[in-house]
């Protein structure tokens, strides 16, 4: 009983993580400046209220999962987990992005944060895949 209820967690964890991801990736890509300062202040507020919680919540739940029911000797759980250190990084990248932008609206970061959105979706298509088919 006690797997399914820190697996749910874990799972609701990772839809509040994604969902605010996007949303970041979004306004870091496709907000114009004029009207990026608003934009973005609101969406930092949400972003160390929601988000973050969400991503400490997918780690801890994850690594109970992982040390508590799944073990560390599977093949397939270590490339998940170098996807999530992928996505923590890139999660810290879109924060700190965003906080630049908020000061200076014309300041455009890297490519690798502007293709924030097709990064997210690629890795947890493979994340998931990864947990459901365990290929090794």
């Amino acid at each position: 009983m006690m797997y399914f209820v820190i697996k749910s967690l874990h799972l609701m964890s990772n839809f509040v993580l994604i969902g605010g991801m996007l949303m970041n990736a979004f306004v870091i890509g496709m907000v114009p400046p004029a009207i990026r300062p608003g934009v973005i202040s609101s969406l930092r507020r949400y972003d160390r209220t929601v988000t973050t919680i969400a991503l400490a919540g997918t780690w801890i739940f994850g690594l109970w999962l992982a040390i508590g029911y799944v073990g560390f000797s599977e093949g397939w759980l270590h490339i998940k987990f170098l996807l999530v250190i992928l996505l923590s990084a890139l999660h810290g990248m879109q924060g700190a992005w965003m906080r630049r932008m908020e000061a200076d609206p014309k300041l455009d970061p890297p490519a690798f944060v502007r293709a924030g959105m097709p990064i997210i979706l690629v890795s947890v298509v493979l994340i998931v895949a990864l947990a459901v088919i365990k290929p090794f």
